[in-house]
């Protein structure tokens, strides 16, 4: 399988969002916060809401989903509203189910009057439909249509008429205005406020490439266009190491080492067999690029344009040296220069130091402190917070276990290739380990006998992200790389990337 140079017409893609650069971001931010501490306030004051509807549980619901919802959507609108709006819609659904709520408590001590049950109703139906309607406008990435539904007017429509019935069934607000009161529907005119001007300042972003939307990770995009088969086989493989393949080739050296030779000769000191490796790797990606996927949470998702590979090495050769791992960010359009570059200033920023230590040395030395009971606590607990796709991503930046691929040299320990095993833990798909040069007797056409160098890898692979067929075709391309390195010289003419 060649590269596949045919020009297609580029989809284009759409998605919503608001800049921070935008006066109606921090208008929006301001309402929230607003609404959050006039929330306190009123909770604070003598003769508040919960007394007034004879319930203290009241209170207590107002504060916990009206102000976490408040400031979760300020924080979200702030942090993600440019290229990740669709993080407002959780704490927008969760402020619309406090309106339900407060509605349906009303209502049951007689806050307006039972004839206007059927605004109750309309009330809910319409706070309903806005959630859906509002995640719907927010939410969007994939293609765009010819005649986009203008949901962003739908929403804005909703907004108003909720508006209009929030004000015609809370007739306290008209019968018995007071402090309390205007706490009380200060607070929830200000979050509709702030809702209202992030729909009126969203603007709509174009791309060639998909944008991101509700389902993917901040470490990768979810691929939603897989057959019906691997949607099943992730539940019923729902681990990562017995769904692991085992493969075991080599490629003859000659060529590699001459490039290398002539690579030191141009100045690039040390450059080795795994500076080569990984560029052909990342050469890989561009052509195959269903090898940079992985799996989370029972769900296929692609890191598209960032390849991350992870590495353990050593400060000394000795049998008490230190050693530490480090992440290499690689892109599929990388040459052997660049991914030299990269590697070299990772290796040489923690080898710089007295003793090895780098970033996940130090999450690692703090995660030690904690108790053995407790610390399966949080090793659950982050497991589980990653199985959502919650994971701070600067925690999965410093995790060596999320990430592209994970490779280990053996050829400088003097020994084979060994068929290292995956980790549940995390989401790396790949384990490349290659192992020392090795002389084999060849016996040519003529009848000749030769020495040629070969060099064994063997690779760990989940089998989920793609079938047999891709991943052959992927090792192919792999060997034809590393038996022709100077293609790594330039840039490919053609990236290839995943499906949607």
């Amino acid at each position: 399988m060649e590269e596949n140079h045919e020009t297609r017409p580029a989809p284009v893609y759409s998605a919503y969002g608001i800049s921070r650069r935008n006066p109606l971001t921090w208008l929006a931010v301001l309402f929230a916060v607003l609404s959050f501490a006039a929330r306190i306030v009123h909770i604070s004051v003598p003769d508040t809401g919960a007394e007034r509807i004879g319930s203290a549980l009241y209170a207590v619901i107002a504060m916990i989903l009206s102000g976490l919802a408040c400031l979760w959507f300020a924080l979200e609108l702030i942090v993600h509203g440019k290229e990740r709006l669709f993080k407002t819609a959780k704490p927008e659904g969760l402020f619309c189910v406090f309106l339900i709520v407060r509605a349906c408590v009303f209502f049951a001590a007689g806050a307006f009057a039972p004839k206007n049950g059927w605004l109750l109703a309309a009330d809910i139906v319409l706070l309903l439909a806005l959630m859906i309607v509002y995640r719907m406008t927010v939410s969007t990435g994939g293609r765009s249509k010819a005649k986009p539904v203008p949901r962003r007017i739908a929403a804005l429509v909703l907004f108003v008429i909720a508006l209009g019935l929030h004000l015609a069934v809370n007739k306290a607000l008209f019968t018995a205005p007071s402090l309390i009161t205007a706490l009380e529907e200060g607070s929830v005119l200000l979050a509709i406020l702030a809702v209202l001007c992030v729909l009126i300042g969203v603007k709509k972003r174009e791309s060639d490439r998909p944008l991101p939307q509700c389902g993917d990770r901040n470490d990768g995009r979810r691929i939603r266009s897989l057959d019906p088969m691997n949607g099943v086989a992730v539940y019923i493989m729902p681990e990562r190491v017995p769904s692991s393949n085992l493969f075991r080739d080599c490629f003859e050296c000659s060529n590699a080492d001459a490039y290398i030779r002539e690579k030191r000769e141009e100045g690039l000191a040390h450059f080795g067999i795994t500076h080569l490796m990984l560029a052909a790797y990342a050469r890989t990606v561009s052509q195959r690029p269903a090898v940079n996927r992985f799996i989370s949470g029972q769900k296929t998702y692609s890191r598209d344009d960032s390849i991350e590979v992870s590495m353990t090495i050593k400060k000394d050769m000795t049998l008490d040296g230190s050693e530490t791992i480090i992440t290499v960010y690689l892109d599929p359009n990388d040459t052997a220069y660049t991914v030299y570059e990269k590697f070299n200033k990772e290796v040489e920023a923690v080898k710089s130091t007295q003793e090895l230590d780098s970033s996940f040395d130090r999450i690692a030395g703090l995660l030690d402190l904690i108790p053995g009971v407790f610390m399966k606590f949080t090793v659950w607990l982050l497991k589980t917070i990653d199985y959502f796709g919650h994971l701070p991503r600067f925690l999965t930046k410093l995790s060596p276990f999320h990430g592209s691929m994970f490779v280990t040299s053996m050829g400088s320990l003097g020994i084979p290739p060994v068929f290292h095993h995956l980790y549940n833990f995390g989401n790396i798909p790949v384990f490349l380990a290659f192992g020392m040069k090795r002389m084999e007797n060849e016996v040519q056409p003529d009848g000749s006998v030769k020495k040629k160098r070969y060099i064994d890898f063997t690779v760990n692979t989940d089998e989920r992200i793609c079938d047999g067929f891709y991943f052959a075709s992927a090792f192919k391309y792999f060997k034809r790389c590393m038996a022709d390195p100077h293609r790594l010289d330039t840039p490919p003419e053609t990236v290839i990337h995943d499906v949607e």
